[in-house]
């Protein structure tokens, strides 16, 4: 609010309102007579409050006042005015009204002029004594109905409210109230006298008029349509045969928001200028009141929204605490089954990467574990796919090398001309491309581990240089002069079998005794089947981090253990992920799986494998042992009646195949 003059209504408790124009800098209210507003209320202090001119505006201060200075129903020790505000002190009232619009310009001088006429001709309007009664009667009763339409909390019951107002402050005979939507203005009410809605209120206002007063900002008054020449030639005046009319803009702290639009169809002279006074007055508190209103709905409905993101975190977090609470829950029984594990092979580390207890893979492990703290070279085989690698990686990471690097490459993947550079690095421009020093594998892997996957792939002309290696303790990058000691584990492995190699000439045999100080033989994974339910849930365990929930059918884990693998484990693990891939959610059947699986026959019995027809029975008796207990739940009753068994006979045949030990397989 600008700081021109202002005007206080001042309406304390058993006195009618008082009416002070405050043209100073500062205004002091109190119970002091001596003060500027002396007020008769003993719930004030004697020097209350101070209304005074600050550098944005009038502003009032509470001067340490017993009972505290309220601004709209807030206590406040100092705050800005704006138009239309309400302090509240003790028991007594007093609005606050000023005579500029928001942007601190003057707005009214047409309208002071027009008033300062009707003050002039008594014969119409009273005396100016009169005049200033009816004021003070029309504020008054103004400030009652912003009372009320302040306390209407209801956007469309506030409309209503204050088009209901306007209407019987000005004894109008219908009322309209435009606002702003988007970039227009629209009819957002249309009443009559005694709260009564107007039907089709787009056909009964001058839309010619309304757009004038919210275009130009300034009101629009006319005692009589007929004979006012400004309105000749206005369609909608004509068509509606209107006599009176008033229509004021609702002005906001971004220009007009809205009009109020009043007209009388059949008395002239139904508003003069003290209408259009105090209708502005009115429109000023309607637009705060209006812009109060919105602001409370955006908070309530940001409350709301708040509310609503609290109850939605709150649910979010009880399920992420279920969640990790069956996590942990979870990963606590699988590090109990495996120190349970480790206890009854007698193992000293842990290999809770490594899936699988069947009686030949604890027999690896065993192996693995009286080897880890040893510094040999150790050398792997088994076929492809069976998990050489992770054993490599069991034996550093246990090992004492542990917070060295591992560094791991595959021979058959290095090009013959790349080996040698790979392998022992190179030195600044000693070939084409060099453009820098370059660590080979032997000198990454210095005071750690290095494995060789594929080492059967390698040259004979590069083993002889790698024998050297090994012999010596040390390495020349190529095109250097100086070689470099060099300190690590060796881990080889491979998938060829090495003595056929050495018979051929295509292994050099001091190189298999300086690699092969202790060979670990990795089974294939048909040799294991036991082992395939166990791998199967963690490897859908592991695929579906995601969230889905899947799990085998009996039927369709007997055909996954009853297939061959050649690929071994790798193969069943692309073989689970390809059922999560393919499956969103439920059971998995056998004609979900693979082709492969599908068809697969066992070998014919005719054909005697190696071994003879003693492994050949042993191998089928084991298969059907375990296939019964799947089928049944590894139920040993109903299996041994399934079998012809005995209890005692199909627990010594269980023992005599490594099966009684096995836990009953957990269907993911």
């Amino acid at each position: 609010m600008a700081s021109g003059p202002i005007r206080l209504f001042v309406k304390s408790p058993g006195r009618d309102e008082r009416v002070y124009e405050a043209t100073d800098k500062e205004v002091v209210i109190g119970r002091d007579a001596r003060v500027d507003v002396p007020v008769d209320d003993r719930t004030l202090s004697r020097r209350h409050c101070r209304v005074y001119a600050g550098p944005d505006g009038w502003r009032v201060t509470d001067l340490g006042s017993r009972n505290g200075t309220f601004l709209n129903g807030a206590p406040i020790l100092d705050d800005r005015l704006e138009n239309g505000d309400r302090i509240e002190i003790g028991e007594t009232k007093i609005a606050i009204y000023c005579l500029e619009d928001e942007d601190g310009d003057a707005s009214h001088t047409e309208l002071e002029q027009l008033l300062t006429k009707a003050m002039r001709q008594p014969k119409t309007r009273g005396t100016a004594l009169q005049e200033r009664r009816r004021e003070i009667r029309a504020l008054t009763h103004l400030m009652e109905l912003n009372e009320k339409i302040n306390a209407l909390r209801d956007e469309e019951r506030l409309l209503e409210g204050i088009l209901d107002a306007a209407i019987e402050l000005t004894g109008a005979q219908r009322g309209f109230l435009l606002l702003r939507h988007e970039d227009h203005f629209v009819v957002r009410r249309a009443r009559l006298p005694d709260h009564r809605d107007l039907t089709d209120p787009d056909q009964s206002l001058s839309v010619s008029v309304a757009t004038q007063v919210i275009r130009e900002g300034q009101s629009v008054l006319s005692e009589d349509l007929q004979v006012d020449e400004r309105f000749e030639g206005t369609g909608s005046i004509a068509n509606l045969h209107l006599r009176s009319l008033v229509c004021v803009p609702m002005r906001g702290r971004k220009g007009v928001t809205g009009a109020i639009y009043l007209d009388n169809a059949y008395e002239r002279g139904t508003f003069d200028g003290w209408d259009v006074r105090v209708l502005e007055s009115f429109a000023s508190l309607a637009a705060l009141a209006i812009r109060n209103a919105r602001q409370r709905k955006e908070m309530a409905k940001r409350r709301r929204e708040a509310v609503r993101q609290s109850r939605r975190i709150e649910r979010l977090n009880d399920r992420l605490k279920k969640a990790l609470r069956i996590r942990t829950n979870a990963l606590r029984r699988a590090r109990e089954d495996l120190a349970k594990q480790a206890d009854e092979l007698g193992l000293k580390y842990s290999y809770d990467q490594i899936v699988g207890r069947s009686p030949t893979m604890r027999s690896v492990l065993r192996l693995v574990d009286r080897v880890t703290d040893l510094t040999i070279p150790v050398l792997i085989v088994g076929e492809s796919g069976t998990g050489k690698e992770l054993i490599a990686r069991a034996i550093h990471f246990n090992g004492p090398r542990r917070r060295g690097r591992i560094v791991g490459e595959n021979c058959a993947a290095v090009p013959e001309n790349l080996m040698e550079s790979e392998f022992f690095g190179y030195m600044r421009g000693a070939f084409t491309g060099a453009n820098r020093d370059h660590a080979g594998l032997f000198e990454q892997a210095d005071e750690g581990s290095l494995f060789l996957d594929e080492v059967g792939e390698m040259s004979l002309d590069m083993q002889k240089k790698f024998l050297r290696v090994l012999e010596e303790s040390e390495v020349r990058r190529l095109g250097g002069k100086k070689a470099v000691k060099v300190d690590f584990r060796l881990v080889s492995a491979t998938n060829r079998d090495l003595g056929e190699l050495l018979r051929g000439g295509g292994f050099r045999e001091d190189l298999y005794y300086r690699i092969a100080g202790v060979v670990i033989e990795l089974p294939p994974l048909r040799d294991r089947r036991e082992d395939i339910p166990p791998l199967v849930a963690h490897f859908l365990e592991e695929a579906q981090a995601g969230g889905t929930d899947l799990r085998l059918e009996p039927a369709a884990m007997e055909l996954l253990v009853a297939y061959e693998w050649p690929g071994n484990v790798r193969e069943l693990k692309n073989e689970v992920q390809r059922l999560v891939a393919l499956q969103s959610g439920g059971v998995i059947r056998p004609e979900h799986l693979s082709e492969r699986i599908l068809t697969y026959r066992a070998p014919d019995p005719e054909q005697v494998p190696q071994g003879g027809l003693k492994m050949m029975v042993e191998d089928l008796e084991r298969r059907v042992l375990r296939a019964t207990l799947l089928r049944h739940g590894w139920n040993k009753s109903r299996s041994a009646a399934e079998l012809g068994l005995s209890r005692l006979g199909l627990r010594k045949k269980l023992e005599r195949y490594g099966l009684d030990s096995e836990q009953p397989p957990k269907t993911p």
